[in-house]
């Protein structure tokens, strides 16, 4: 998706310094720097998503790697070029398959009719994993991986002089609730000030996560920032009570 702009990121909605936090300190630290780098030689339209992301915005959690969505399929190839394959291709018995010389990329389609362009690599000894995603549903779902949508409103931290495109908040709970998360759902949440989430992005993004017209289980904390925001509309996002 050429041409997108990132928006700003704000660190006001962290408590305590967020990604200034001692948790920032560790391998996967130095893989992103390391990835943030040799991706800014491209064009490649990035986006830290998945539990590194959810790091980023504060949360005390430990990343046990780093998923980047990539705007396009060429995107990934592209990324393919600079980051460091492996010089042997990954056998069918290896126990995980890495990108190598020979396949740098892997194409193939999900049980929910996605349509992957996927790379895995290794910086600073931790594992790093790049996707784009071609999926069948709608292009204006806000949700944190597949959609379209999600694009429009991927911020830029500033960190420690390193320019790192991520996934919003608000876009994240949806998926920790979605996924019934609750570990990462309440470590992200001492971390953020709910009232300073964007209503009307979290109300977005939990409406893309309901599925089959099943409540979301929404902490009341979330719940009373869309009803305290002046724009809630109960028909519109279905929650049930989950204290």
């Amino acid at each position: 998706m050429p041409g997108i702009v990132p928006k700003p990121y704000h660190p006001s909605n962290l408590v305590g310094g967020g990604w200034q936090c001692r948790h920032m300190d560790g391998g996967w630290s130095d893989a992103l720097r390391g990835l943030a780098v040799r991706l800014a030689g491209t064009d490649v339209e990035w986006m830290l998503v998945g539990s590194a992301a959810t790091a980023l915005h504060g949360a005390a959690i430990e990343p046990g790697d780093l998923d980047v969505a990539v705007s396009t399929a060429v995107g990934v190839r592209t990324a393919a070029t600079v980051l460091p394959s492996r010089t042997d291709r990954s056998s069918p018995t290896d126990p995980i398959w890495f990108s190598s010389l020979a396949e740098p990329t892997l194409s193939f389609v999900d049980p929910a009719g996605g349509r992957w362009t996927f790379g895995r690599w290794t910086l600073a000894r931790f594992r790093v994993e790049l996707a784009h995603i071609d999926s069948p549903a709608p292009t204006d779902l806000l949700v944190e991986t597949p959609a379209a949508a999600v694009w429009d409103e991927r911020l830029v931290i500033d960190w420690k002089g390193t320019q790192i495109p991520v996934v919003p908040v608000e876009v994240q709970l949806a998926t920790m609730i979605f996924r019934d998360q609750p570990d990462r759902l309440q470590a992200t949440l001492a971390a953020v000030d709910p009232a300073s989430l964007d209503a009307d992005l979290l109300r977005r993004a939990l409406a893309g996560r309901e599925t089959g017209g099943t409540p979301l289980k929404v902490p009341d904390v979330l719940r009373e920032r869309l009803a305290n925001s002046g724009a809630a509309d109960a028909g519109t996002v279905k929650t049930s009570r989950h204290g």
